[in-house]
Order: C-alpha cells, then structure tokens, then sequence
C-alpha cells in the first residue's frame, strides 16, 4: 500500500485551473505518484472561471508554496500569454497544461499532450517512422500532437477538421517545424492510403457525427489511435480491432502525459516523466 505524505508547512500545492472542473483527472492520478516518489506536493483542483483567472493566477502565482499550476478547458491559451517562458511546442500551439514555478517566481509553461501521446503508443511508437499519417480534429490537443508528429520521421500529415483556419494554422505549424520549405501537412484528400489514423476530435464521444474513414477500410497494418476513447471504445476503436490493426486510446496518452507533468511539477525540466 502505497504511504502518503501527510500536509505540513513544507508542503506545496499544484493547482489545477479548469471550468468546469469535476471532471479533471489530474489529482487522482498524480498525487498517489507524489506520494511513491516522496516529493511533498499535493495536486488540489480549482473551479476558476475566465472572468476569475487573471486575479487567481495572480494570487497564486505569488506564492512560494505553490509548486506549479496545471490548466485545462478554457484556459490554456490565457494561462500561456501569462508564462515568463514556453518550451518549443507550447510556443507554437499558443496554449499550455501545465506550468512549473520556478524559485524565482518566474512561470515555465509546457504543453505535453503530443508527447504524452507519442509516448503512449509504446512500442507501436515505432510505427510512426516512414508513416502517412491521416489526422481528424486539429484543435489544441490536435496540434500539439501534429507538432510532435513532426519529429518522429513520418511521411506526411494529412488534416481534417470542421474549421479551415484551424487546419490551415495546424499545417503552417507543422510546415515550418519539419522546415526545408516542404508540405509536409497538408488537408487531406479522399482515396490516400493511410499507415496511421489518428481521431483527435470529439467524434465517438459527442454528437451524431460519423469517423470519416469507415470501417471497411481499416486494415490489420494499420496503427490507430482514438484520444477520445477514455471509457471504452469508440467505434473507431471497435472497427480497428475488428480488422486487427494495433490500437491506442485516450488512457495510454493521459497516463504518459501525468507522468510528465508530475515531472514537471516536481522540478524536473519539461519532458522527464516522475518515477522514469
């Protein structure tokens, strides 16, 4: 059984930023990790609403008990115009999850849903070399993932989202990352044939919508990967095992991603996961 720290005058707190906030999984998840390492910082969520955030952040930032402040919906972006500095990803996402204080008070913000995914997939991480990539949803947790995509040797990204501008940023993104004037991301294109499909949108989980790949197509070489499945699987995921393709869900990429971030929160510099 694992031992917990109790509170103390020593003890720091990561707080969580969210609206709503009940949903957040991060306490669950990280304090039991704190408590295995024994760091002496405890995850504690906050309701903070928009009008809120500024003059929370503010308090909180201030103080030398606070170890860190991880954010989610609707604050990311907000939370990264306020940092004192950016890793390359949340630098060219535009938004933040988690933010490390450092003992000079100055705020470091990272944004580790695209390494959490990539290192979720384990060893179907290999797959992703010489791989066309096929995309659905180019939101925030879609572009950071695009963003680490790029540095795993694929192929090509392709993109699909309801909103042009948001492919349009996602692909200009991606492009200049990869360099050498190249289109490496681009809009996808009916009849490509695809090594990897990744569902970054809410499809399987909200709404009527339909994944835009259908199930037919799915083959047993194919890798892919749903980040909306976190209580069962989506269609997608039922399809992909049907066809016996190698699958990855939400849970690989949030468990990878808490372990970053409780690295993160524990000091360590932005992408060394706790406990690894």
């Amino acid at each position: 059984m694992t031992s917990m720290i109790n509170l103390d005058g020593a003890s720091r707190v990561y707080a969580v930023f969210g609206d709503p906030v009940a949903q957040v999984q991060t306490p669950r998840l990280i304090n039991p990790m704190f408590a295995t390492a024994g760091i002496n910082t405890f995850a504690v969520p906050f309701h903070v609403t928009p009008d809120q955030f500024g003059a929370t952040w503010d308090a909180l930032a201030a103080l030398d008990s606070i170890a860190g402040i991880g954010v989610t919906v609707p604050h990311k972006v907000a939370a990264a115009e306020r940092c004192d500095t950016l890793t390359p990803t949340a630098r060219a996402v535009g938004a933040v999850n988690s933010i490390q204080r450092g003992p000079d008070g100055r705020m470091h913000g990272a944004l580790f849903d695209g390494m959490g995914f990539v290192l979720g997939l384990g060893a179907a991480r290999v797959r992703l070399a010489g791989a066309r990539v096929l995309m659905v949803g180019a939101g925030g947790a879609g572009r950071a993932i695009a963003h680490a995509l790029a540095g795993e040797r694929i192929a090509a990204l392709e993109l699909m989202d309801l909103d042009p501008a948001s492919v349009a940023f996602t692909a200009d993104m991606v492009n200049e990352v990869a360099g050498a004037g190249t289109a490496f991301a681009a809009v996808a294109h009916s009849g490509s044939a695809y090594d990897v499909i990744i569902n970054a949108s809410p499809i399987g989980i909200k709404g009527d919508a339909r994944f835009p790949v259908p199930g037919t197509a799915l083959t047993a070489d194919m890798l892919v990967a749903d980040i909306a499945a976190l209580q069962g699987d989506t269609a997608l995921l039922r399809d992909a095992k049907a066809a016996g393709a190698a699958t990855s869900d939400g849970n690989d990429m949030l468990q990878a991603q808490i372990a970053l971030i409780a690295g993160f929160a524990a000091g360590l510099p932005a992408g060394e996961a706790l406990g690894r």
